[in-house]
């Protein structure tokens, strides 16, 4: 059985319509405090469409009130893809949830070459764990 790749959309009415790309991105794809999300969130199933409502509402479980959700297949077979559990609190999706990993070797570059606004968000004492890890490596 083939495994899929499903991320559920932010907002279903940010894929309705001629939505330009960076706009897609700046809408979808983006971390909390606004960059670009390097490590989208996605869940690994293998049977799909049977077992979507039962990951959407796990997945969705503390939205008030719930809504309806666009599920995106998004499987390339070029990305890696690494295991992140997390702390959800089922174990139908904690087990299956997993982060497409994009872009890292530009953030490594311009950290190898070092470009001081990329030294300075990974030194500020915010900065995220997996970019603290990748000038270490």
């Amino acid at each position: 059985m083939t495994k899929r790749l499903i991320r559920f959309a932010r907002r279903a009415a940010n894929w309705e319509g001629d939505v330009p790309v960076k706009e897609l991105q700046r809408m979808e794809f983006r971390t909390k405090d606004g960059g670009p999300d390097l490590r989208p969130s996605v869940y690994e199933l293998e049977r799909v469409p049977e077992s979507l409502p039962q990951t959407y509402a796990e997945h969705a479980h503390h939205i008030d009130p719930p809504r309806q959700a666009l599920a995106i297949d998004v499987i390339d077979g070029t990305r890696p893809v690494q295991a992140t559990p997390g702390k959800q609190e089922f174990a139908f999706i904690r087990d299956r949830h997993r982060e497409v990993m994009l872009r890292d070797e530009y953030a490594r570059q311009r950290l190898q070459e070092g470009d001081p606004e990329w030294n300075a968000v990974v030194e500020a004492p915010d900065a995220k764990p997996w970019l603290r890890k990748l000038k270490s490596s």
